[in-house]
């Protein structure tokens, strides 16, 4: 890895640190009503042997309105989990690495496609530096393979959204650095049980959008977190080109409207602090994302129904969010004093 030994902090583990039993590695999946993507998944993982050789189980959490049925040469690897009642993926995944007795856990949404190089690759980087409490892979389109998802997701310098590295581009040469800093942890990533057990696993005041938050209180624990540009998934979502492609997931999911909107509020105040909820930044940034969700929509032609009931959802969960009384407000490194402190 390239001009890793400069950018982390961490050292490399000496080699009685690395771990002891080889298969360190549980994989967690939270599914809802995609049978087909989860089984292209499953099969891509127990497809690789280097995979299979480190892993102790895949742990599905369904919580589709119907039992899936999932097919493998490996039966007792998989660890099936059937929730008859919606309970959306926060609770999902904590329900999924409390059944976890490995050292590493790999977390998954169900439409990706993964290698065995990819997954040992972020394996290798946990297990060179034990300062790193969780590491995501690079993500490319499924049926664009060179066409980057996002390499990394930092803030952006107002801290209102963030900056999703390399997305839509088209990918020529790697980038000349392996580790990237991210300040949330999209679609898939590599974490150290140890860390979800000293963080209390994922916070359940999120129901859906739990990525930004996990990452800021893995950092406030002490530990690094970054993404690897060397590792790489495939996402099986529409590619640009595809009309409207980036509101797929709420059009085809309209009991997610709500609680995105819930989160997002939610996040931007943990982020910001007490005062946010006065800052008209709060509000522009809530009604430029409903825009151009808004927009994707009308693109792909969804139903009028349909898109009222979305933007009242978005409506609800934003007001919800506003009210809600906020636990704990993260804390954020000064960088010319390199301290800590609360944001106001």
């Amino acid at each position: 890895m390239k001009h890793d030994k400069e950018r982390l902090s961490s050292h490399p583990s000496a080699p009685e640190a690395s771990f002891p039993d080889r298969r360190a590695l549980s994989i967690a999946i939270v599914t809802h009503n995609r049978k087909q993507k989860l089984q292209e998944l499953l099969n891509s993982i127990l497809g690789s042997w280097q995979i299979v050789s480190m892993l102790a189980r895949i742990i599905i959490v369904d919580d589709s309105s119907v039992r899936t049925e999932v097919y493998s040469d490996f039966p007792d690897l998989i660890d099936y989990v059937w929730l008859p009642d919606r309970v959306f993926i926060t609770r999902a995944k904590n329900i999924a690495w409390r059944r976890a007795t490995t050292p590493l856990i790999l977390f998954i949404d169900d439409d990706n496609i993964v290698n065995g190089e990819a997954v040992m690759h972020l394996i290798d980087i946990m297990e060179k530096y034990p300062r790193i409490g969780a590491v995501m892979p690079s993500v490319s389109y499924r049926s664009q393979p060179s066409r980057i998802w996002v390499y990394s997701t930092p803030f952006r310098r107002a801290r209102w959204s963030m900056n999703l590295a390399g997305r839509n581009s088209i990918e020529h040469v790697l980038p000349d650095q392996d580790l990237m800093n991210t300040d949330a942890l999209p679609n898939a990533f590599m974490i150290r049980r140890s860390v979800l057990l000293a963080i209390s696993g994922f916070d359940e005041e999120f129901i859906y959008n739990n990525s930004c938050d996990l990452c800021q209180r893995i950092k406030g624990s002490g530990f690094e977190v970054y993404a690897s540009t060397v590792s790489r998934f495939h996402h099986d979502v529409p590619p640009p080109g595809q009309k409207g492609y980036w509101a797929d997931h709420v059009a085809a999911d309209v009991e997610r409207a709500f609680p995105e909107s819930r989160d997002w509020t939610l996040l931007m105040r943990k982020i910001h602090g007490k005062k946010s909820v006065h800052s008209p930044f709060l509000y522009v940034n809530f009604i430029k994302w409903v825009i151009q969700v808004d927009l994707g929509m009308l693109l792909i032609r969804l139903s009028s129904k349909q898109f009222i009931r979305i933007n009242i959802s978005f409506l609800k969960g934003f007001i919800l969010g506003i009210r809600m009384k906020v636990s704990t407000f993260y804390r954020t490194e000064n960088a010319n004093y390199g301290i800590i402190q609360e944001t106001e």
